[in-house]
């Protein structure tokens, strides 16, 4: 996905200043109804600090990205290692396609495991009760097993020792 570039460099570093250890920005230049000082960005729905610029929203890990390496990440995402979408610190972020940035990705509220991919299959058509273990890999899903009612955990490390194979170090780690 490519998304539209970003302000000049030089004009987001005239009105806004980056502290890449604590994520914050700050504003340095007058505009409208913004003071020296002043804390930059608000929290949107999806937990992201964004900000008014040139009478569009940006969001600030692109543009802290952006401040610090000097490169406008135009064909891919910033992916937030921590899964914090709110923390901007630059040791937090990176650039990431949208597959790398998908690994990434927070354990469904529906998930009853404790880990992505492990799913317990209580009333299967043949068989026993069992626990389930899948990994999604460039669009296909790969099964890694099904273990005993017992052998929760060896399920969760068969779908973490897949993780570091298939998603290498943009696995999630929880």
């Amino acid at each position: 996905m490519k998304h539209k570039p970003l302000p000049p460099l030089e004009e987001l570093k005239e009105f806004l200043d980056y502290n890449s250890d604590t994520g914050k920005f700050t504003w340095i230049k007058a505009k409208n109804r913004i003071r020296v000082g002043q804390e930059a960005g608000s929290t949107n729905s999806k937990g992201y600090k964004t900000i008014m610029f040139n009478c569009e929203n940006w969001v600030l890990s692109r543009i802290a990205y952006y401040i610090y390496y000097g490169i406008d990440p135009l064909e891919n995402e910033i992916d937030h290692e921590d899964g914090n979408p709110a923390n901007n610190k630059i040791d937090n972020l990176r650039s990431a396609t949208r597959k790398e940035n998908a690994k990434n990705k927070k354990l469904s509220k529906n998930n009853t495991s404790g880990k992505s991919g492990v799913k317990w299959v209580g009333k299967p058509s043949k068989g026993r009760p069992h626990w389930k273990c899948d990994i999604g890999v460039n669009e296909k899903q790969i099964h890694l097993g099904c273990f005993k009612e017992d052998k929760k955990e060896d399920a969760i490390k068969a779908r973490e020792e897949a993780e570091i194979k298939y998603f290498g170090e943009f696995r999630r780690k929880e």
